[in-house]
């Protein structure tokens, strides 16, 4: 989870109404709040394309301003 001061909107996640309920998200999610905008990354572990043996994903999301 992550603060991004002066940005106001997420391309990708679930709205949450407070920094408790992003901090309890189990998905990707994002609040927006005394101007900034806090996200939560939530990884499914997998990686596109890949076949590799314990291969660890990651979440993308795009922030604007």
């Amino acid at each position: 989870m992550f603060e991004l001061p002066g940005f106001t909107t997420a391309s990708a996640g679930t709205a949450q109404d407070s920094l408790e309920a992003l901090r309890k998200a189990g998905t990707t999610s994002y609040y927006k709040g005394n101007g900034s905008l806090w996200v939560k990354l939530v990884s499914n572990g997998d990686v596109k394309g890949s076949q590799a043996a314990g291969a660890s994903g990651g979440a993308s999301l795009q922030a604007s301003r």
